[in-house]
Order: C-alpha cells, then sequence, then structure tokens
C-alpha cells in the first residue's frame, strides 16, 4: 500500500520546494507538478510532489491522519 501526505509549500526552488508537514519541513522534488505556488497545498509520496490538492481536502485528510494517529 502506498499513502502519500499533503503538505503545504513554504518556499519553491528550481524543480523543488520546501513543505510543510506540520511538525516537519522538507524539501520534496516537483517535476510532477506544474504552476506549483507559495500556500499550495500537495500531496507528497516518497520526496516527490505527486499533485496539487484544494486546501481544504487536505485539511480534512491531515485530520484523519491525526485522528488515526491517536488511536494507536
Amino acid at each position: 500500500m502506498c499513502i502519500a501526505i499533503p503538505g503545504k509549500v513554504i518556499e519553491i526552488y528550481p524543480y523543488e520546494a520546501l513543505v510543510d508537514f506540520g511538525k516537519v519541513q522538507k524539501r520534496v522534488s516537483t517535476h510532477l507538478i506544474d504552476d506549483i505556488k507559495i500556500n499550495d497545498y500537495i500531496l507528497v509520496h516518497a520526496g516527490y510532489g505527486v499533485v496539487k490538492i484544494d486546501e481544504q481536502e487536505a485539511l480534512d485528510t491531515l485530520e484523519v491522519f491525526k485522528m488515526l494517529c491517536s488511536d494507536l
């Protein structure tokens, strides 16, 4: 099973972006995403941004992850 994590783009570099995942910030590849901007939300899998997503969808997904983790 593969999982992609939503994060918020906070800095942009050539072919990379610094993405905020809450407690962690990581530089990820943006080769697969066109027209990325600061404050966009993207799904990241294995160090690669794969698609832009709506802010509400990102926040809803992060909330589900928080609920799942709190049950462990």
